[in-house]
């Protein structure tokens, strides 16, 4: 399991995070300053008029993006942000209006009201703290007029790409050449803990085998993350690193110190750092029944803080991992004091 690369899917989604602006208010897990400065750099240089149709087209309807997305993830032709254009200037208007009625705002009659895409909002569960009204008045007017939404759109969408984006993204291929590694070295070794460590538990749950979904990764989604199910694609944006860190970190400390919960499991950590020991020479050094020395033992093999090895008469032996204990020390700096190596 791996990343797609798609700068088509990282132009969407600089296209909305222009839109949004706005700095993260969260300390714990900041966004990019690299964008932010990058937002404020263009946003002096851009007419209001432009900076407003990108946020009414972005920030304020959610469903926009979305509609964008799909546009990608079905025709695996389209890979930049010229061939992303150039595939929307071919959708007609019939087009557009049987996407929302038949896939993103399911049910809508011929007739369809502002409250009726309201309530299709709701019931989809597509409301992520944004204003809800005031996305289901703008749907209602673009589709009640899609071919002008298209052209304004499309018009929209290239003066962005002309002006912002295509003179800025080789400015931001390191970070996200370093930032793309990151994420898809942990999703494609552990993609489980990557996905916890992100929220969607839900998911796992759900869809146990993953391997029929399309992820995908984009600088410009920034803290955010998109999970469509539906569509069974998950788009996660590269600031979310220091949120897996963080969660990494609390779940290894965990893991380490539930170990770590019986004097006996420290002394024995103790003794397997200094020299092999016997199950037998532990059971003794104890006073343990093998059974009740087997649990100990269990629970820090379980951890991988021991290694087992066959030693003379197929007698196995155990061994502190100090590896992996230096590994779960750093977690627990992480975790409780806030240190990083």
């Amino acid at each position: 399991m791996k990343f797609i690369k798609n700068e088509a899917v990282d132009f969407i989604f600089a296209f909305r995070r222009f839109g949004i602006r706005n700095k993260s208010k969260n300390v714990e897990y900041p966004r990019l300053k690299e964008i932010d400065n990058w937002c404020i750099k263009y946003e002096k240089e851009l007419s209001p008029f432009l900076v407003n149709d990108i946020s009414i087209l972005s920030k304020k309807t959610i469903l926009i993006t979305l509609f964008l997305f799909d546009i990608i993830r079905n025709n695996p032709d389209i890979k930049t942000s010229n061939d992303f254009i150039n595939e929307l200037s071919k959708i007609s208007a019939s087009d557009f209006t049987s996407t929302f009625k038949n896939n993103l705002l399911r049910n809508l009659g011929e007739d369809f009201s502002v409250e009726e895409i309201y309530n299709a909002i709701i019931n989809d569960g597509l409301h992520p703290g944004y204003d809800i009204k005031e996305e289901a008045t703008l749907l209602h007017g673009f589709l009640k007029n899609p071919q002008d939404f298209l052209n304004r759109l499309i018009s929209t969408l290239t003066q962005f790409n002309q002006a912002i984006y295509l003179p800025s993204i080789n400015s931001f291929k390191s970070i996200y050449d370093e930032k793309y590694n990151w994420h898809n070295n942990f999703l494609s070794t552990d993609s489980v803990s990557y996905l916890k460590s992100l929220g969607l538990n839900s998911l796992i749950q759900e869809y146990p085998n993953l391997d029929d979904f399309n992820f995908y990764f984009s600088l410009f989604l920034d803290d955010d993350v998109f999970a469509l199910w539906n569509n069974k694609s998950v788009i996660i944006g590269a600031a979310n690193d220091t949120k897996i860190i963080q969660f990494s970190a609390k779940n290894k400390s965990d893991i380490f110190f539930s170990s770590l919960g019986d004097p006996k499991r420290l002394e024995i950590i103790r003794l397997t750092s200094q020299r092999p020991w016997y199950s037998s020479e532990l059971a003794t050094h104890f006073k343990l029944k093998p059974a009740t020395l087997s649990y100990h033992i269990n629970k820090l093999v379980e951890a991988d803080l021991l290694r087992i090895t066959q030693g003379e008469a197929k007698r196995l032996y155990y061994t502190l991992n100090k590896d992996a204990l230096k590994t779960y020390l750093s977690y627990v700096s992480q975790d409780l004091l806030g240190l990083t190596n």
